[in-house]
């Protein structure tokens, strides 16, 4: 299908412009681009936000970096708080020309707020011009988290893909998962480790951690955001994201 195109912000009259907006649990925005660069940030709910390539969960402490006229699609868990900020074109040459999932410090999100508090067309030798400046010096410095799952593109693949992400903590074998995509098995475990680099079991258990680490950062307990995800402990979960990014999870998604 080809991706829509939502204005937004994309007619401001200036640099930066900004939006908030807000979206009911479940809410679904099918793929879409936009002419200008986005930094997808939420001050409440998380988002699952898809491309061809790749698939992020975003929680308020960070924030997903598009680059101009790349089709996404989103879903949202919770009721969500979107505080997103539209960049020109021309200032995007210099940013990630690929999505990059970031981390949210308080000096650019308490920026993304005030220039909300400034009108579409702040006087650019102003308070708002000067918020605008000091944005895209903070996207200037932006470093990628990496903490992705690459999506699939053969379409029994994909269909998988999509099933565990709306649904992290499902059940099922590699056998179960391709008799529903109609595949066999072989051709599903292939499919996954040769278009996404990882086999069925480790893009699944990257998935899950994922998942896991952004329900941790919107304040669930360790317990909590094992069992969201399908570990029956706490312990199992924290093992489970040490083996895929190296770290504890509470040291993961501190500050």
């Amino acid at each position: 299908m080809q991706p829509e195109y939502r204005n937004n912000r994309d007619d401001a009259p200036r640099v930066v412009g900004a939006l908030a907006k807000s979206f009911a649990d479940g809410e679904h925005i099918p793929p879409h681009l936009h002419r200008r660069g986005q930094l997808i940030h939420a001050i409440a709910g998380t988002m699952k936000v898809e491309t061809d390539d790749a698939a992020w969960i975003v929680p308020p402490a960070l924030a997903l970096w598009m680059p101009p006229a790349y089709p996404h699609s989103m879903v949202m868990r919770g009721d969500l708080a979107m505080r997103t900020i539209y960049i020109d074109p021309a200032a995007c040459l210099t940013l990630p020309q690929q999505p990059i999932l970031v981390e949210i410090g308080g000096l650019l999100r308490e920026l993304i707020l005030a220039v909300l508090d400034e009108p579409l067309d702040y006087d650019e030798a102003g308070r708002g011009g000067l918020i605008a400046k000091l944005i895209l010096a903070e996207l200037e410095r932006m470093e990628e988290r990496k903490m992705h799952v690459p999506m699939p593109r053969d379409t029994r693949a994909a269909r998988v893909a999509r099933a565990l992400l709306a649904q992290p903590d499902a059940i099922g074998g590699l056998d179960d998962w391709a008799e529903k995509a109609g595949a066999s098995r072989r051709t599903l475990a292939r499919l996954f480790r040769v278009e996404t680099g990882f086999s069925f079991n480790e893009w699944r258990s990257r998935l899950r951690a994922i998942d896991g680490l952004a329900r941790l950062s919107n304040g669930e307990p360790v317990g909590s955001a094992a069992a969201s995800v399908g570990y029956a402990s706490a312990s199992a979960f924290s093992a489970m994201v040490r083996r895929n990014f190296g770290e504890a999870p509470r040291k993961m998604m501190r500050g």
